[in-house]
C-alpha cells in the first residue's frame, strides 16, 4: 500500500484581504513589544546571530 502525499501550495495569495496595519489590536501588540524591548533590552544571542548572518 503505497501513500502519496497531494503536492500542496505554501502561499496562497488573497486580492480582497483586510489591510490590519490599524488594527487596534496590533498597534498595542506593537507597543508592548516596543516597551518591554526598551525596559529589557534585545536578547545578546540573538544579536550575535543576526550579526553572523549579516556579516558584521
Amino acid at each position: 500500500m503505497s501513500h502519496k502525499k497531494e503536492k500542496q501550495e505554501k502561499d496562497i495569495i488573497v486580492a480582497d484581504m483586510r489591510d490590519h496595519g490599524n488594527d487596534p489590536y496590533f498597534i498595542n501588540k506593537a507597543r508592548q513589544s516596543k516597551a518591554f524591548l526598551d525596559k529589557h533590552g534585545f536578547p545578546k544571542e540573538l544579536l550575535k546571530e543576526r550579526k553572523s548572518r549579516l556579516g558584521i
